[in-house]
């Protein structure tokens, strides 16, 4: 029984990270915007207050004007020692009011009316009477924070008599970051909660193809083949559900034929040693006449010559999967194997009816191993025999390859190869039922393929000029890698 996964962290898991990595975006974006934020709203704030203290500035400066206006047009003496309205209210709490100019302040000895006198020189009353107003800041002596001023003319039919100045603490003017930071903050974290739960959600929902397929694939670890994700996710993660449920159909399918296989074997493994065990049984018992015995003898030995060659390929195929071919690289002419493959099974070919056609001509020199490619023209050879009627032919060809090496060739007049069966002709175990019924062990092909990609060459399937299947090995002048030891001898 499989044991239950670890639980792990949060954060171990994709979607934990993502959703920590969301999170952690949305909190710089959010500590960001905090700081811009109160920035411009601090900004906005000392503006509006700023064009306040501007607009008190103007208002009061009018109503001295007014005052001056009257008091020169009636000949008297303009004074700003009477009262001329209530200005402190007009101005505002916190804000003090400075009379600038000995015209408005007749016999005082500070034209400054208080204000330093280093700002008050900064006044520029052209400036003033043009733009109506001047805004500045200043820091009076002894303080420790700056104040904020707004400067007003004062004129009558174009004479400057003086300005009014209004200043009022940086205190009151610019908002604190307490004041403004407060409700900012409040908002951020409001808005990063619903992010955050909007973030876990999203994210949930984004990785649980991820989940069902780990659900999956822990189902066909313990031998379910019929598992299938659904899709309906992301792109992406369709394409991996898609992966998926081939990669299952394609195990599903090589477990049935290597079942089907292992039935084949048996039954191929079987049918030999019975005969076998039956002739000794009778030379044991004394059964078989004397003039018979040369024909058991050779029973037996054809029976175990077959489970020779079948044990042999069962080998090739434990060697192919673990990739340990073994390899014995020489110099000979590359016509020596062809011819020898085709020598060695032309009987047979006659025996099923066939003719057997060799068009093999003059060859270079190549480096390889020719029992290995004896083994793969054997292969092909056997393979056309089983697939084509009797009164057909099989054709064995080889010439120069451009650019070096050769290319071989093994025809046949049968039924041909699919297009669409053109690739898994190749692979363990595939065995279709011949015309005449057999059905092979699936290993022959299989196992040329990869003996012509140990020699660094390439085995293909097309269709035959005159109809029929052709096999075609490419083989390189010189096989790739160092020899596996010493050929064997004979």
């Amino acid at each position: 029984m499989t044991s239950p996964p670890a639980r792990r962290r949060p954060w171990a898991s994709l979607s934990g990270r993502v959703a920590l990595g969301a999170v952690a975006g949305l909190v710089v974006a959010a500590l960001l915007f905090a700081g811009i934020a109160v920035s411009l709203i601090r900004s906005e704030v000392t503006g509006t207050a700023r064009a306040e203290l501007d607009r008190q500035a103007r208002a009061v400066a009018g109503l001295v004007t007014e005052r001056a206006a009257t008091a020169l047009s009636a000949g008297m003496e303009f004074s700003t020692s009477e009262p001329i309205g209530n200005l402190e209210e007009l101005a505002g709490p916190g804000t003090r009011l400075y009379y600038v100019g000995l015209a408005l302040s007749p016999g005082a000895v500070d034209p400054t009316g208080g204000l330093p006198e280093t700002v008050a020189r900064d006044l520029d009353p052209w400036l003033l009477v043009q733009d109506g107003s001047q805004g500045f800041l200043f820091t009076p002596t002894g303080a420790t924070t700056a104040t904020f001023a707004a400067a007003a003319p004062v004129a009558v039919n174009g004479r400057y008599l003086g300005a009014i100045v209004l200043t009022r603490p940086q205190a009151q003017v610019a908002a604190s970051w307490g004041d403004v930071l407060g409700p900012v903050l409040l908002a951020i974290a409001l808005g990063l909660l619903v992010a955050v739960v909007l973030v876990l959600w999203i994210t949930r929902r984004a990785t649980r193809p991820l989940r069902d397929l780990e659900q999956a694939a822990r189902r066909v670890a313990e031998g379910d083949l019929h598992t299938e994700v659904a899709e309906g996710g992301a792109d992406e993660l369709d394409a991996v559900a898609r992966s998926f449920n081939a990669m299952v159909r394609q195990l599903a399918r090589r477990d049935r034929v290597a079942r089907e296989f292992l039935m084949r074997v048996t039954h191929d493994l079987r049918t030999p040693l019975t005969a076998i065990r039956g002739h000794a049984l009778a030379l044991t018992d004394g059964v078989v006449p004397d003039a018979a015995v040369p024909r058991s003898l050779a029973a037996i030995t054809s029976e175990a010559t077959r489970l020779e060659v079948l044990v042999t390929d069962l080998l090739d195929l434990a060697r192919m999967d673990a990739n340990r071919f073994r390899i014995y690289i020489i110099t000979l002419d590359a016509a020596e194997p062809i011819r020898a493959a085709a020598d060695a099974l032309s009987s047979t070919a006659a025996g099923c009816g066939l003719t057997v056609v060799q068009d093999i001509g003059d060859l270079p020199e190549i480096a390889t191993d020719p029992d290995r490619v004896q083994q793969i023209i054997g292969n092909l050879i056997n393979n056309a025999i089983r697939w084509t009627p009797a009164g057909g032919s099989v054709t064995i060809s080889a010439h120069r390859r451009p650019g070096g090496g050769v290319v071989a060739a093994v025809s046949d007049t049968g039924p041909g190869v699919e297009v669409g069966m053109r690739t898994t002709v190749f692979e363990p175990f595939h065995s279709n039922e011949s015309p005449d019924g057999h059905q092979g062990s699936g290993l022959g092909l299989a196992i040329a393929l990869q003996l012509a990609q140990a020699l660094g060459g390439d085995l293909t399937v097309d269709d035959a000029p005159g109809g029929g299947a052709r096999f075609t090995l490419l083989l390189p002048a010189e096989a790739p890698g160092p020899n596996d030891g010493e050929p064997p001898p004979g």
